[in-house]
């Protein structure tokens, strides 16, 4: 019994200490963009969908993808679905540096706000903020904006 009250314990503790990656929604917050001013809330989408990618500047996998990751947001911004990049789990300077790949809009998220265990991650959300499909690393078998798209669940 006491085993069995151990285990429910720790798997309470692990749900609670778990961030914004366990929830089943993105966390109301509203983090500064590279060009200034703050982006909207994470938890909240201008578009029926939308899709958030979240790296770090330590990862080599997301400086090996930024291309596609750029490509893919040009392709759903002519689509009408709403993007954006997140650039955290680092120290400010090198945040700005990676985010300057992205562009103007990239958000900054030095405080840790989305709580990543693995990046590259890609969110995918509705309206309401509610995670509808979320990826940890970067998807094998997809190389054209579309099919990245069709793979995501995106038009």
């Amino acid at each position: 019994m006491r085993a069995y009250a151990f285990v429910l314990a720790s798997a309470l503790v692990f749900a609670a200490c778990g961030g914004s990656e366990t929830s089943s929604k993105l966390p109301d917050v509203r983090l500064p963009t590279l060009g200034g001013p703050l982006g909207p809330s994470l938890a909240s989408c201008n578009t029926e969908k939308c899709l958030t990618v979240v790296v770090a500047p330590w990862c080599t996998v997301c400086h090996r993808v930024t291309p596609d990751i750029v490509r893919l947001r040009r392709f759903l911004d002519k689509a009408g679905v709403g993007s954006r990049v997140v650039v955290g789990l680092d120290d400010l300077e090198p945040i700005k540096g990676m985010a300057a790949l992205f562009g103007s809009d990239a958000l900054l998220d030095p405080g840790g706000a989305m709580a990543a265990r693995g990046v590259p991650l890609f969110i995918v959300t509705n309206r309401a903020g509610d995670i509808v499909k979320r990826v940890n690393g970067f998807p094998s078998g997809a190389s054209s904006p579309d099919e990245l798209a069709a793979f995501f669940g995106l038009p």
